[in-house]
């Protein structure tokens, strides 16, 4: 799986921190980037569960040019997201010390993408 920078996204990292707001149960924002530059945002709990609907967002080159809130790919598209999927992470929000420890940070994303995630 190709790895990108999503992390350091400014963009982002502001829109995590606004779902957060609204979601207080949510300890983090999985985030699963598709390779059209949109990407897939839901709250996890402190159990991997998540809080709040699934959020797409386009942070690509064609929906800034479109003022579209997804690309126009995953608006005319009919093929498995999951074949399209570039990267898979949690955001936690807020400093180091609050994150939760690594174990939990561990049990949370196995929880959410699968037996085989690492951070």
């Amino acid at each position: 799986m190709e790895k990108s920078d999503l992390s350091s996204t400014d963009a982002l990292k502001g829109i995590c921190n606004r779902l957060v707001v609204k979601h207080p149960d949510a300890v983090g924002m999985a985030v699963i980037e598709l390779d059209c530059g949109c990407v897939d945002i839901c709250g996890v709990s402190i159990r991997g569960e998540p809080v709040g609907s699934i959020k797409t967002i386009a942070l690509g080159a064609d929906a800034r040019q479109q003022q579209s809130p997804i690309c126009s790919r995953c608006l005319a598209s009919k093929e498995r997201v999951s074949e399209r999927v570039v990267n898979r992470r949690i955001i936690w929000p807020g400093s180091e010390e609050e994150r939760p420890d690594v174990n939990l940070r561990r049990f949370i994303g196995r929880v959410v993408f699968g037996e085989n995630w690492t951070e």
